[in-house]
């Protein structure tokens, strides 16, 4: 029996048919009666006696096999004419309603940018007027100081030129008399020069920030967060001729914008910036603006602050379970939930944890955001979700898994590009709720007023082979400052990167022995990841003998 590979060699040299063509191309006076199944190559008699001489066991007369051909096109013609076709169509013409919506509405967006742009304009000039009018007005009063400050002196001078010329006359022919009202002139009068106006010049200081605060007085452009390469077709669509599929490509390690511009490139591997061994167990990391990191572990009633090398700054001890701990963005207070208590804390500036409000359900995450309110994941066994309050505990939105059974939040993170929210969701699957290998978690991307926009599984992760959801069990999400989400994955072992709006990106890093739990960043994407310490051979092999500690990461390349 020939191999596939010298099956391929004999295909490459068969001669071509054209397509509905019913003579043999090697021995054009037969008709074509064979199909050789391992070389799918229609043949004749005296091909299967001589180059298919070996694939006779694998040859089949083509009128045995005409019956059930003429079903598969007949039910292809039915499926198209019935179902493809008419889909085809309606596509086409949604496509078209959507392109004769488009072309106004950009029309439209350009008419408000310009309009605004007018304004602004406006709002310029008049700022620039009434500056200029200020500095005339200033330039007018202080001139106007001088000159009389000027007159006064040249009048002063004068007199004193004027008396001193007749003091002289006085010296030299004067009478006693004359002498004496001479002496009280000279005394009443005032002989100091008068002190200088004080002339506070008006000063300007041109703004340092211009660009930020044109922007801001322009307005925001809101996009789709998914960079559209200019001209480029929708995924699913080609812009090649029929028949013709373009390859998925594979995922970049270099973020491109619309432009083709270069946005960021990621390292070949993680770059460690400090390294140092922790003993205590973690599940919340919140990194400071000066990097330092508050670390939680949900099962004790105390958070710690520490520096980049390990050391302990800062002790707050509660009397309650600390479930999740955040930092606000604007104030950089420390805020933490209890879900036993169905509190919400803030750490006031003594240090004094304070109660803000309580909530409905049991809080078994939580997060600040950047505009100051309070984003709540729960826990519940028969309803879970996200709930987002007010700084006193007034309710705003909320999206709740109602009637599914045991579930809870896990982590929350905010994206400091969109104001998007994202979040690890896990629903129990069957037995112990204590056991995280019962769970089958995702990831939910929700917009600003916690509107769900993406579901995320696990999805384009290629391990050895594809990651599925079972596979797959996020731990905590930490959005970077490019808008990418890093999730650490507990089962795995592994930091995945995807994009904002789910596309996987790369693996960052894999772990060597333990769990992967909690990641935390820092405002310069630097990662902090809790893991255990590679300490050699043994480390690798016992889950034991290695220790737990810390990695600072850097994974974008300068």
């Amino acid at each position: 029996m020939a191999t596939n590979f010298s099956r391929s060699i004999l295909q490459g040299q068969y001669p071509i048919r054209q397509r509905g063509h019913d003579k043999c191309p090697s021995h054009r006076e037969n008709n074509l009666v064979f199909l050789c199944k391992g070389c799918k190559t229609l043949i004749c008699s005296a091909c299967i006696m001589t180059s298919h001489k070996e694939h006779i066991d694998s040859c089949i007369e083509i009128a045995k096999i005409a019956k059930e051909q003429r079903q598969e096109l007949q039910d292809f013609v039915n499926d198209t004419d019935g179902m493809k076709i008419p889909k085809f169509k309606e596509e086409i013409k949604s496509a078209r309603q959507e392109l004769s919506i488009c072309i106004p509405k950009y029309k439209l967006v350009s008419e408000d940018i310009k309009k605004q742009r007018d304004k602004c304009k406006l709002a310029l000039d008049k700022i620039t007027e009434d500056h200029l009018a200020i500095c005339d007005k200033m330039e007018k009063a202080s001139t106007d100081l001088l000159q009389t400050y000027i007159t006064n002196l040249e009048d002063r001078l004068d007199n004193l030129v004027k008396l001193s010329s007749e003091c002289k006359q006085t010296l030299q022919t004067g009478t006693a008399v004359r002498m004496y009202d001479s002496v009280l002139e000279v005394q009443d009068m005032d002989l100091d020069i008068p002190q200088t106006p004080n002339i506070d010049m008006t000063e300007f200081t041109p703004g340092n920030n211009r660009q930020s605060h044109l922007e801001q007085a322009m307005g925001k452009m809101k996009t789709p967060t998914d960079h559209l390469q200019a001209g480029s077709a929708p995924s699913g669509h080609s812009t090649h001729g029929p028949g013709v599929r373009p390859k998925q490509s594979k995922s970049t390690e270099t973020g491109q914008a619309s432009t083709g511009s270069v946005l960021y490139k990621l390292c070949d591997s993680p770059i460690v910036i400090s390294k140092f061994s922790y003993p205590d167990r973690i599940t919340s990391i919140c990194s400071t603006p000066d990097g330092c990191a508050w670390l939680c572990d949900f099962e004790t009633n105390t958070v710690k602050l520490i520096n980049n090398k390990g050391q302990v700054i800062q002790k707050i001890h509660h009397t309650s379970d600390i479930r999740d701990i955040s930092l606000d963005p604007t104030t950089g207070r420390l805020w933490f939930c209890c879900r036993v208590e169905r509190t919400i804390w803030e750490v006031s500036t003594t240090s004094t944890p304070v109660t803000r409000f309580t909530t409905e359900g049991n809080p078994n995450s939580l997060f600040v955001t950047r505009e100051g309110l309070v984003v709540v994941g729960t826990r519940g066994t028969e309803r879970y979700g996200v709930v987002m309050y007010t700084a006193d505990g007034r309710v705003l939105h909320t999206d709740t898994v109602v009637g599914s059974g045991e579930g809870l939040v896990r982590s929350i993170t905010q994206c400091g590009v969109t104001g998007n929210i994202a979040l690890v969701s896990g629903k129990l699957i069957s037995g112990d709720s204590s056991d995280p290998n019962n769970y089958r978690r995702h990831i939910i991307v929700y917009n600003p007023t916690l509107q769900p926009l993406v579901h995320y599984q696990g999805e384009g992760i290629q391990a050895q082979k594809a990651v599925t959801p079972d596979k797959f069990v996020p731990a905590t999400v930490v959005y970077d400052s490019k808008g990418n989400i890093v999730i650490a994955d507990w089962k795995r072992n592994t930091l995945e990167l995807i994009s904002g709006t789910g596309k996987y990106i790369k693996t960052l890093h894999t772990n060597k022995g333990r769990r992967q739990r909690s990641v935390g960043i820092q405002k310069d994407d630097v990662l902090w990841s809790y893991l255990v310490l590679d300490t050699g051979v043994l480390a690798y092999l016992s889950l034991e003998t290695g220790k737990p500690g810390f990695k600072l990461l850097k994974y974008y390349s300068d």
